[in-house]
């Protein structure tokens, strides 16, 4: 009898354990939030994330490779400039000798390119699936009011506060309805971003799977891209970061 309620106890943790972190699927009350945010709590959490994220009249530039994990022969190189002034917010990417630039404005990417035309919401390569939309994300997040709290969850083990836009778009031919952007509760640095359907079900994800220390700037390290609708997954490596007043 007494070894019937120690098997009944270990299975009522272990279906605890799965019920806690279970990923995102489903409406948002599909399942617990654990220690959600107040609307006072959650709005002061936004601000300090925007201020986290000013970094005034600073420039980055970035060496990164991205690369499909499963075929090591499959590599592409490159750089992106990131400029954030009082006056603008743009990147340009030099990807095999062809330069790329992007623009902010009005909450709309704008393109203009050198070399031939690239669309902010296509792939730099056909067979990775690493898009301009992608790093504009990671570079230039804003928790603005078309942001709402959405809860708190894991990500990675790490607690993380959710935030969510309504925004119908496209990626690499992926309609989504919604992104949702996984904070670190602690730090307050992106740790996931998913795109998500109607039903709040994720279609593409990126996970920042490690961070590095560049001269002094917490920079993620590895970026994992992943397309559930295709089953295709890519990763970006960020090689060097170089800073600019």
């Amino acid at each position: 009898m007494k070894l019937l309620r120690l098997v009944c106890y270990f299975l009522f943790l272990s279906m605890q354990s799965l019920w806690w972190n279970c990923a995102l699927h489903g409406h948002e009350g599909g399942f617990r939030k654990p220690h959600n945010l107040s609307s006072k709590k959650a709005e002061e959490f936004s601000e300090n994330v925007r201020k986290n994220f000013e970094h005034g009249d600073l420039n980055f530039r970035v060496k990164f490779k991205l690369y499909n994990p499963k075929k090591s022969d499959n590599k592409k190189f490159g750089e992106t400039f990131y400029t954030n002034s009082s006056e603008k917010q743009a990147f340009k990417v030099t990807l095999e000798g062809k330069e790329y630039d992007f623009s902010h404005r009005q909450d709309q990417v704008e393109k203009t390119f050198i070399g031939e035309n690239l669309q902010a919401n296509v792939p730099f390569f056909d067979d990775l699936v690493l898009a301009p939309q992608d790093l504009y994300l990671f570079l230039n997040l804003s928790l603005d009011d078309s942001y709402e709290y959405f809860g708190s969850a894991k990500v990675a083990g790490r607690p993380v506060q959710r935030f969510i836009r309504h925004e119908e778009n496209s990626i690499d031919n992926i309609q989504y309805s919604n992104v949702m952007v996984s904070i670190d509760a602690k730090y307050m640095i992106i740790l996931q971003i998913d795109f998500l359907n109607d039903i709040l079900v994720p279609v593409r994800q990126l996970s920042i799977r490690s961070f590095k220390d560049f001269g002094g700037s917490w920079m993620p390290k590895i970026i994992e891209i992943t397309d559930f609708q295709n089953h295709r997954h890519a990763k970006l490596e960020i090689l060097s970061v170089e800073t600019e007043t």
